[in-house]
């Protein structure tokens, strides 16, 4: 069986003198070095890693094993996520307000289609990208949620009424991508994103929970979920079935870019009520997953805290 790797990217300063210490870090995380190469522009080296996918897959998707976790370590991992959410408002401010109430998901029209995107800012220009990100006007999106993991790469999940609106955001979005280009670090594919879509197959709202709990910190999680062929309708009854009951506070099932055995999982929750990848095949039906897709070939995108979000007040006014 073929490896399939997963792959980074890192920047040092030419002034940086201590690559060593860098290079062991990555290294005790099983990252090889592929090569190196000089940014003029930035002022810095950038590094190229990769290391079998496998890896990451068996502590992101534990799903040989039925256990639950413990409540005490939940709430052990929720006292974390909020510390390290604090810690990221405290380090990275901003003055962007959400005006929209995430309750008003109710009125807005159910998604057709979901595009999800990941940018890597180049070392010094986070703010700068931060800024240019969030500022944008979307005009043919329902919503966007936005954040970034620690890594700092941002991550964008955007909810889209038509396969037409998604076509003009993409078009809106190479333009705008041009005004940052400076900003950015290319993917090792020579990509300024890392990105795909997908036709929406379930929409669920919790909108009990939307209500309630419209004022707590919010994280959402994007996984990548690789059926077996034989079983891909099997597969798709057990998930849309149930994913009403995944999330605190919706959960969305699409299709992943133009495959037919391939899904994504996008998962809005509180920081108590999160489910990233791990507690998405432990919750409720890890074992009949386990015989159904390819642990191998799945992948968790994006997990963590919730930096941003816009809302297409459009909607509110018809």
């Amino acid at each position: 069986m073929s490896t399939v790797w997963d792959y980074a990217d890192t920047e040092l300063p030419f002034t940086d003198q201590d690559r060593s210490r860098h290079m062991k870090d990555m290294g005790s995380k099983g990252w090889e070095l592929v090569s190196v190469s000089s940014n003029p522009l930035s002022g810095s080296h950038i590094f190229f890693w990769k290391r079998p996918l496998g890896n990451e897959i068996r502590k992101a998707l534990p799903i040989d094993t039925p256990t639950t976790e413990k409540p005490v370590e939940k709430m052990k991992k929720a006292v974390e996520e909020k510390t390290r959410f604090s810690r990221q408002v405290n380090q990275y401010p901003h003055d962007f307000i959400q005006n929209v109430s995430a309750s008003n998901y109710i009125k807005f029209p159910e998604p057709q289609v979901v595009m999800i995107v990941k940018y890597r800012p180049k070392k010094g220009c986070f703010d700068e990208f931060r800024d240019e990100l969030y500022k944008r006007d979307y005009p043919n999106c329902i919503a966007r949620h936005m954040g970034f993991n620690e890594q700092n790469e941002f991550v964008c999940v955007s909810l889209m009424e038509s396969v037409d609106a998604a076509l003009d955001l993409e078009g809106v979005g190479t333009n705008w991508l041009d005004s940052v280009d400076r900003l950015l670090i290319k993917y090792p594919n020579g990509s300024r994103t890392e990105s795909f879509s997908g036709p929406v197959w379930g929409w669920y709202l919790n909108n009990e929970n939307l209500e309630k709990l419209d004022n707590e910190p919010t994280t959402f999680t994007v996984i990548i979920v690789k059926m077996k062929k034989s079983k891909v309708e099997e597969t798709k009854d057990l998930i849309l079935k149930s994913s009403k009951n995944l999330n605190r506070l919706f959960t969305c099932i699409a299709q992943y870019k133009d495959t037919d055995d391939t899904y994504i999982h996008i998962g809005l929750d509180t920081l108590e009520g999160r489910i990233d990848a791990n507690e998405y095949f432990q919750n409720g039906y890890n074992t009949l997953l386990n015989d159904l897709v390819v642990k191998e070939e799945s992948r968790e995108f994006f997990s963590g805290p919730e930096d941003f979000v816009w809302f297409n007040t459009k909607y509110l006014q018809e």
